[in-house]
């Protein structure tokens, strides 16, 4: 089949587009994925190169009733992925531009660019916007999926910085979707946008570097475990206030170099701001005697490299088991984070092979992100003011799946039944594992998803898009 699917499409594709099969010497890095477990089978990659590229292989493939999904940054981890066998991968990593408009507000970026290659454009030209945190991740699916970012609490969401996009949709034609131009198609790709098309290219606001502060301000804390209570019950407190350039974000990891027998809690103040004011913001956390406080300023991709989320860092290491169990929350029940912390300390002792996992608990600023009426995209969980999930990571190896499943989906369990409403988990699609209910997905208003559903079954009928929690 793959020899034949390369006869049939290079003809069809553009100069410098083509078709990768197994044999070829590139194929194995193409297809290769943060995440294995689960992952699709391919039967050829296509490289393409411009929207019509894309056009023609999604056309093609319908018309050998062949599956075909997207990668950028292949990090989509999700179980419906499993489903795609004998795919055609559309690669769009060469659709990886990024213009800036004439008058600095926008620039029209490729959907196959990653964040790195977003942020680095943007900074050389004295602009920025909100993206994703992980520098390999591509910038199209976080966006997809409402986009959790550094800059959320000045600008909104990832989704909400979208002007218009072009995509081709499951049928293979191209739109252009917008406010004005298939508004309810626009209202889907932000949030839900996976079950929906390709994007071939986003028109994306931007905005001026913080002429008070050109490099981020960060300190960061090293506790023992015992000090979890004083800390967390801190994090309430300064969250009632916390600024829309401040960020919480924190790991219960064990470094065998800090404490090789227990987990300790890393946890950073990251603020867009002078360093002066971000001392004096941290100031509070000073009175929690810590193992050990870095402070500092850095640019985008140091911030990056400082939080594990560089291009370089383990974040972005491929080739392993990953598996992640998102929770949204409004407050930390501290409680619930010692159940949490004993868990992991406990599983790490018995299940060593996980003990590279890590905890992660992302406390964003929020006021730009609910400043947008919760109506206004497909995106459900504004209200949310914490992001939690684990990252279970080991050596692939199918005698530690269930454990590790058991183990990540009991985290979750633990803060949900201590949550502000522990009958409705509220999972972001982004991080989802992939077999939570639609509802804890797209939201729980019966509207989202009778509003999704008929979507679907206006531009995906067949659900040729099906590989990415999909609708139906």
């Amino acid at each position: 089949m793959s020899l034949q699917i390369a006869a049939d499409l290079n003809p069809r594709l553009s100069p410098g587009a083509g078709v990768v099969l197994a044999g070829d010497e590139e194929f194995a890095g193409l297809v290769s994925r943060w995440r294995e477990y689960h992952a699709p089978t391919v039967a050829a990659v296509v490289q393409v190169t411009t929207e019509s590229d894309i056009q023609q292989t999604v056309r093609y493939a319908n018309e050998k009733n062949i599956a075909f999904f997207g990668r950028a940054g292949g990090h989509g981890a999700t179980e419906a992925l499993a489903k795609a066998h004998d795919a055609i991968q559309v690669d769009l990593r060469k659709l990886n531009h990024v213009d800036i408009a004439e008058d600095g507000k926008t620039a029209k970026i490729g959907g196959g660019a990653s964040v790195k290659e977003v942020v680095d454009a943007l900074d050389k030209a004295g602009k920025r916007t909100v993206t994703g945190i992980c520098e390999c991740v591509g910038i199209s699916a976080p966006v997809l999926g409402g986009g959790h970012g550094w800059l959320q609490g000045e600008y909104g969401l990832a989704a909400d910085q979208v002007v218009s996009a072009r995509v081709i949709v499951p049928s293979g034609d191209i739109v252009t979707v917008s406010e004005y131009s298939h508004p309810d198609l626009f209202w889907a790709i932000r949030g839900a946008g996976h079950n929906f098309g390709l994007v071939a290219e986003w028109t994306y606001r931007i905005h001026d570097a913080n002429p008070r502060a050109p490099k981020w301000s960060y300190e960061i804390f090293v506790f023992s475990g015992d000090k979890l209570e004083a800390l967390f019950a801190l994090h309430n407190e300064m969250q009632k206030t916390q600024p829309a350039h401040a960020i919480h974000w924190s790991y219960i990891i064990r470094v065998a170099e800090i404490n090789p027998d227990h987990p300790i809690i890393w946890y950073a103040i990251i603020y867009d701001g002078p360093e002066a004011e971000a001392r004096e913001y941290a100031k509070p956390l000073h009175a929690i005697e810590a193992m050990s406080i870095q402070a500092g300023v850095a640019t985008t991709h140091e911030l990056a490299a400082l939080t594990f989320m560089d291009a370089d860092g383990p974040a972005c290491a491929y080739g392993q088991t990953s598996l992640r169990y998102p929770i949204g929350l409004k407050t930390f029940d501290v409680p619930a984070v010692r159940k949490v912390y004993d868990f992991i300390d406990k599983s790490f002792r018995e299940i060593p092979e996980i003990a590279g996992s890590f905890f992660l608990l992302e406390g964003y600023p929020t006021q730009a992100v609910q400043a947008v009426d919760e109506r206004s995209t497909a995106f459900p969980h504004r209200s949310d003011d914490i992001l939690v999930t684990s990252y279970v990571q080991y050596k692939p190896d199918p005698r530690i799946d269930p454990l590790a499943d058991r183990y990540g989906r009991t985290l979750r369990q633990i803060l949900l039944e201590a949550s502000d409403d522990p009958g409705r988990l509220r999972a972001y699609v982004n991080y989802a594992h992939g077999d939570e209910d639609l509802r804890e997905v797209y939201g729980w208003e019966e509207w989202r998803l009778k509003k999704l559903r008929e979507l679907k079954a206006e531009w995906d009928p067949e659900n040729k898009m099906g590989y990415y929690v999909p609708i139906v």
